[in-house]
């Protein structure tokens, strides 16, 4: 009778001449009371709408000759669906932002690489020295003349023969006047690895900054050289890298509290939308389960089930 209840057409019937239509164990079974009937009923209800059946029940069923049951279904699941994995944010990207143009600024150039001298300066006879500071004058001549390939050629010399920070730093200076600036920039960098405290070669590194338009750089280099050496030059062109670096972070700051917004809306919709999904779910797995579907604990009389099955 379960069987016909749950599986209706789905029960093989074994030859009555080998297999008896119920087994002693069925018929030794105590009558139901109307309370067991109706928590049973409910029960293959629940199954027959795709409730999981527990391991022991379908073992029962089988000695009834069931042979089959149906695959679990979802409905009655109201688990939340899983969050899903947040979208990798954008890299910043300031290609949005409009500053004021600067006539100055100008492009990277695509020169070769000056000569660079000995990592350490070699020791020179007293006329090699001489002729070392003759080239030195020979080339801070030049620069002030307004020749300022001369000068960088006639520093490249004194460089390769007795290198030191001031030269180097010298020699960026003539780069930045020809508008070189990554010449200049690789100049002030060699000339800080060998004296850190080179104010030259910051400001000179922040002048050929500020003409590439990278303020940031550019005001961190001047106020570094201006702490050490200060000259009302410098702190001018300080001044113009600032205002146009705090516009740009002005800007980016805005770009990120909204950005920062949208992503917090975001979270949210997909908080109200997980959220509706999961009740959704709730509220059709207890459909799916009728008047609860299983009974609870004590649905099934007895900790072992139906009575005198034993399972």
């Amino acid at each position: 009778v379960l069987g016909c209840l749950l599986f209706p057409t789905r029960i093989e019937r074994r030859s009555p001449s080998k297999h008896p239509r119920t087994s002693p164990r069925i018929n030794e079974m105590p009558e139901l009371s109307p309370e067991e009937n109706a928590a049973l009923r409910r029960a293959c209800g629940a199954i027959r709408d795709g409730a999981d059946v527990p391991d022991h029940f379908k073992d029962f069923l089988k000695e009834l000759g069931v042979t089959s049951f149906p695959k679990p279904s979802s409905k009655g699941s109201a688990k939340p669906p899983p969050a899903s994995d947040p979208e990798p944010a954008p890299m910043d990207d300031d290609s949005d932002f409009e500053d004021d143009p600067d006539p100055e600024v100008v492009k990277p150039e695509s020169d070769a690489p000056a000569p660079m001298g000995p990592d350490v300066a070699p020791e020179l006879a007293e006329s090699e020295l001489d002729a070392v500071m003759a080239l030195k004058q020979k080339a801070q001549d030049l620069e002030a003349s307004g020749d300022h390939q001369g000068a960088v050629d006639a520093f490249t010399e004194v460089i390769l023969k007795a290198p030191s920070p001031l030269v180097y730093a010298k020699r960026a200076n003539a780069f930045v006047q020809m508008r070189k600036c990554l010449a200049a920039i690789r100049d002030c960098d060699k000339a800080l690895e060998m004296n850190p405290d080179s104010a030259k070669a910051y400001k000179t590194r922040g002048v050929a900054h500020r003409y590439l338009g990278n303020w940031e750089q550019a005001q961190m280099d001047l106020g570094r050289g201006l702490n050490i050496d200060y000259d009302e030059a410098s702190a001018a062109v300080q001044k113009i890298c600032a205002e146009h670096y705090n516009k740009a972070r002005v800007h980016k700051a805005k770009k990120k509290a909204a950005k920062e917004a949208k992503e917090k809306a975001e979270r949210e919709e997909r908080a109200r939308r997980a959220k509706e999904e999961y009740e959704r779910q709730k509220k059709e797995g207890a459909s799916a389960g009728g008047a609860g579907g299983f009974p609870g604990a004590g649905g099934f009389p007895g900790a072992g089930g139906f009575p005198g099955a034993g399972g």
